[in-house]
């Protein structure tokens, strides 16, 4: 009896408890492979609008999808005939090539990025014959099932996504994501390490964007503080899904008697004191004198533009 008992003991079952990401990853349009949920997305958007999209499950920072092996490359395919709801055959991926200067059939030159502008190189390529293409144009990635293959493509072509999940990445669901996450589609959104992003479309001087962040009921916001390179990332992300020329950020020359235009430039906020800053990737020509706020524009990561204050311009 007692040995039998033990044997009972021995061989019964093991249940793994389910985690909060797999019970989440149910339905035709998501499959969970290894410790991650795929998810895809019908709508076809530009590679800038579809590094937007992965908010299907909050909590866990979604991105583009990396492609870091062939079990990986199996599950996509898997999960791409199952779904029924893109109208093409193509889904943007999370591959960027890292530098144009250096050639683009470069392995090292590409990387899997996430939404703050970190990224990993990989070391698993499914490029068809004769990829990626030679043009630094093509700097983006798109996976098609057809082929069953990977493929360079231009940022502004269209097609639908595919998002990553990561149990790895897991973090509280915090009242603030739920209310970026919330926010109208008149803006561009992206909630990023504890912050809530939001490009506003529409055209002010400074000194009205700077008291017009006010989009979250409870959350006193301010123009964007953009101090690294993670935050240029970020920041140039929205203004290109925005197709904004030029976007305010809360940099400002506070003192108005300078005739140094390379020093003296504040992250501000309405609210509290003003903190210097050195991180100023200037473009080309930049800065110029009597213009004491700054404006990205494209040329990432030297978008830096001072223009004057009165200057109408989108605003983060």
């Amino acid at each position: 009896m007692l040995f039998s008992l033990a044997i009972l003991l021995f061989t019964f079952p093991t249940v793994t408890a389910q985690t909060d990401l797999q019970a989440n990853c149910t339905g035709n349009d998501r499959l969970y492979n290894g410790t991650s949920c795929y998810v895809m997305s019908g709508p076809t958007l530009t590679h800038y609008k579809a590094r937007l999209a992965c908010n299907h499950i909050l909590g866990y920072s979604g991105h583009l999808a990396h492609m870091r092996n062939a079990a990986g490359q199996a599950a996509v395919l898997e999960l791409a005939n199952t779904y029924t709801g893109a109208p093409g055959d193509c889904y943007w991926m999370g591959m960027e090539l890292i530098n144009a200067s250096v050639a683009t059939n470069t392995s090292t030159n590409w990387g899997n990025y996430y939404r703050n502008g970190t990224f990993v190189t990989p070391t698993y390529f499914a490029w068809d014959s004769g990829q990626p293409s030679t043009s630094t144009g093509y700097n983006r990635v798109a996976y098609c099932k057809t082929a069953n293959k990977l493929y360079s493509r231009s940022p502004g072509d269209s097609y639908s996504s595919l998002c990553e999940y990561e149990e790895a990445m897991k973090q509280p669901v915090t009242d603030l994501e739920q209310k970026c996450a919330a926010l109208g589609s008149s803006f561009q959104i992206s909630f990023v390490d504890g912050i809530c992003y939001v490009l506003h479309p529409e055209t002010k001087s400074y000194n009205d964007a700077k008291i017009a962040c006010n989009d979250l009921s409870g959350y006193i916001g301010h123009l964007a503080h953009v101090s690294t390179l993670g935050q240029l990332y970020i920041a140039s992300i929205l203004r290109s899904a925005a197709g904004a020329g030029y976007v305010r950020i809360g940099i400002e020359q506070t003192n108005p008697a300078s005739t140094d235009p390379t020093t003296g430039w504040y992250l501000t906020t309405p609210t509290s004191p003003s903190v210097l800053t050195t991180y100023l990737p200037w473009a080309a020509s930049n800065p110029t004198a009597g213009k004491r706020t700054i404006a990205m524009a494209g040329g990432y990561p030297n978008s830096f533009n001072a223009v004057a204050n009165t200057t109408l311009c989108s605003f983060l």
